[in-house]
């Protein structure tokens, strides 16, 4: 997605929130505790997950929502659109999750639209926001917020999955048309559509949640995938898409790979098996000279479609990147999307 007219200039990002819960559920916890053995502990390389016991997640995007506001110095009534994105239950059924964040932010004349896109879904919201900046100038103001919680019963955070454990959080980011200490100059997706049997296994169809587990396993439904022979192709296509999302991404920002300004590209907070034996060794292959290959959460987990946010947020806090320097922020969703973000700093 190359941001051109009729935006003058891409949008700003205005301020970049993450809110944890003080809650953490500690790897050493859970090997003690026979949830997790100690080669995956290892191999998922987390130290602490955060841990929501107060909190619901749309709760939680509230109070994110709350922090950017103050950090931005605006008010929720300055907002024209609110895109929230979440993977697992919100705390309701049948029930907008979106429209309770746009009321708990005071966001009263925007308009609320909700994305599941799973892990990928922040950057989804972010696209959201950016092509109706672009589609209608009067929207001066957009938030794009994220929450999750994979609280017991329905979810195992430390083992309901393969390679990756999940935090809770809520995330906020503000999309400025007139600017901020961020830009975003580009996004760029690359998805695999047949790969979405991956968190379907052969599972029946169902007329209503939970009807066949009370707990969700991703773990259970790759394990039919792996063992039905998919999974060599899956890595192959998955090297070759999160290439040309990194290189569309540069591309699309009007930069070239060895650009002295691209100087940070971001890991989503996937496990350290993953990143190390999949991900790292894909964006090395690319050459970006200049470029440090960056791994964040390594004691949140990673956090349901928030990590974009979270990981910005995270660099903002410990100083920034350098002004005019630009960050890649990698995402990756299961279905199978897998996109890259180009953000400069002002």
């Amino acid at each position: 997605m190359r941001l051109s007219p009729p935006l003058a200039e891409p949008p700003g990002i205005a301020a970049a929130v993450l809110w944890l819960p003080p809650g953490r559920s500690t790897a050493a916890d859970a090997v003690a505790a026979g949830r997790i053995d100690e080669p995956t502990r290892d191999r998922l390389g987390y130290t602490a997950l955060a841990e929501s016991t107060e909190h619901a997640a749309p709760q939680m995007a509230v109070l994110a929502g709350r922090k950017a506001l103050a950090e931005a110095g605006w008010s929720g009534a300055e907002v024209g659109m609110v895109a929230h994105a979440w993977i697992h239950h919100q705390g309701h059924d049948f029930w907008s999750p979106p429209h309770f964040v746009a009321d708990g932010i005071g966001a009263d004349k925007a308009t609320p639209v909700g994305l599941q896109q799973t892990s990928n879904g922040g950057v989804a919201a972010l696209e959201a926001c950016v092509a109706r900046m672009a589609l209608d100038p009067t929207l001066e103001r957009a938030a794009v917020t994220t929450a999750d919680r994979f609280a017991e019963p329905g979810f195992d955070r430390w083992f309901g999955d393969i390679d990756v454990a999940y935090g809770d959080c809520g995330t906020a980011l503000l999309l400025d048309r007139s600017g901020g200490p961020y830009r975003v100059l580009s996004i760029a997706s690359e998805s695999a559509s047949e790969y979405e049997i991956l968190y379907r296994g052969e599972d029946a169809w169902t007329p209503a949640p939970r009807m066949l587990n009370p707990t969700i396993s991703a773990r259970r439904t790759k394990m039919y995938f792996r063992e039905s022979g998919g999974w060599p192709r899956f890595v192959g296509v998955l090297r070759r898409r999160v290439q040309r999302a990194v290189l569309g991404a540069i591309d699309d920002a009007g930069l070239a790979p060895d650009d002295p300004c691209l100087r940070q590209l971001v890991m989503p907070r996937l496990s350290a098996g993953a990143l190390n034996q999949f991900y790292i060794p894909v964006v090395t292959e690319l050459a970006l000279p200049h470029t440090e290959i960056v791994d964040l959460g390594r004691d949140t987990g990673h956090l349901g479609a928030g990590d974009l946010t979270a990981n910005l947020a995270d660099l903002h806090g410990q100083g920034g990147p350098t002004p005019g320097s630009v960050t890649l922020f990698l995402s990756a969703g299961n279905g199978y999307t897998w996109s890259c973000v180009a953000i400069r700093r002002e």
